[in-house]
């Protein structure tokens, strides 16, 4: 076997191989100086010599070039796998911005009920954009995972189709968008301003800075862990804002469905024992104890012989209050007998005790009923 037969390039590879646990930059240092100094020696060789006559096994010589190099020994190393993890920090960040983006659109139905759930959410969203924050504004590594390049693909329709030009027009609107997301932040901070000061605070804050994050992602992604779950937030804030509009309107409309209740006054009331009598001085009270008072307070009227005692204001029936002659006088009810027991008069009294009289007893009584 002569020099053309082992080949040149064939021996340089053995070489490569053996000082392939050594960094790239200082292999190709070595072998800077080993090729030429090869390639010139294969053209001195006998018609039945090689190189590894002269210089030995590609391993040999190559062990002797690192010794006189100065680097260690080569160590036996693992098996190399060609297979790539699956779960690297760009795809635990990408997962996580999703993640958390849907979250926020749930907990934002509800974040006017409770504040408090917002808390999830942004968790894992500090924690996602902790994995990347040091890869740049480009964050190359997260455009590059497949399921980025799926959901470009996704977004990206053929060109001239409805929806590609659907996708167009939806890209122009996204200044105006970003001024309705913060408006509809804003809303909900207002809601919430009454009952809930921090998540007032919290919500208000966040409208505040969606404004100038939208913008900012554009040229640097990782504005997108912010710009994205606000985007979430409103749409969440609109859905829970819509869905109580409605069920108050529905509940305005079932009640204007029933009539209202017809709420009888009365400006007197008469008692009558089991036999049509009509009891006077009667004192009303409720189950609690409380006096049931007429519907306006009553005081006997003064006469010019001095102040009449007050009547109160829970004695049944009520006595009336005629005027003669510029003077107040105080006249016991009179009032048939109900219907449904026999007719009877009841009789006059002139006494002190306030017993009923008939309605036709002209107004002479100047003492009130007691």
């Amino acid at each position: 076997m002569n020099t053309q037969a082992l080949g040149v390039e064939h021996y340089l590879a053995g070489m490569r191989a053996a000082l392939d646990d050594l960094p790239p930059n200082e292999v190709a240092e070595i072998m800077e100086d080993v090729e030429a100094h090869v390639a010139e020696l294969s053209t001195e060789l006998g018609e039945n010599e090689t190189l590894e006559q002269r210089l030995g096994s590609p391993e040999q010589y190559a062990q002797e070039l690192r010794q006189a190099a100065g680097y260690p020994s080569r160590t036996e190393r693992l098996p190399v796998t060609t297979k790539q993890q699956w779960l690297t920090r760009p795809r635990a960040a990408a997962w996580g911005l999703a993640v958390a983006t849907g979250v926020t659109l749930l907990a934002g139905a509800a974040a006017l009920r409770e504040p408090a759930v917002l808390l999830f959410p942004a968790v894992i969203l500090a924690l996602s954009l902790a994995l990347v924050n040091d890869r740049g504004p480009v964050q190359q590594e997260i455009m590059n995972l497949p399921e980025t390049h799926r959901l470009k693909k996704w977004l990206t329709p053929e060109e001239g189709t409805p929806a590609e030009r659907a996708l167009t027009y939806l890209r122009s609107l996204q200044p105006a968008w970003w001024l309705v997301r913060a408006g509809l932040l804003g809303l909900g901070a207002v809601l919430l301003a009454g009952r809930d000061i921090l998540g007032f605070l919290a919500i208000a804050a966040i409208a505040v800075v969606s404004v100038f994050a939208g913008p900012r992602a554009k040229v640097d992604r990782r504005w997108l862990w912010f710009s994205l779950p606000a985007s979430a937030l409103a749409v969440g804030l609109l859905v829970q804002v819509i869905d109580v509009t409605a069920n108050q309107l529905a509940y305005n409309t079932s009640r204007s469905s029933y009539p209202a209740p017809v709420v009888e006054s009365y400006d007197n009331i008469y008692a009558y024992d089991e036999n049509g009598k009509l009891l006077t001085n009667v004192l009303l009270y409720d189950q609690d104890g409380r006096p049931i008072n007429a519907p306006q307070s009553y005081d006997s009227c003064n006469n010019t012989n001095g102040p009449e005692p007050v009547i109160p204001a829970n004695r049944y029936p009520r006595p009336k209050i005629d005027y003669e002659n510029g003077v107040c006088y105080t006249v016991a009810p009179g009032v048939s007998a109900p219907s449904s027991t026999e007719s009877t008069t009841p009789s006059t009294s002139s006494s002190t005790s306030g017993s009923a009289t008939p309605s036709s007893v002209p107004p002479t009584s100047v003492s009130p009923s007691k």
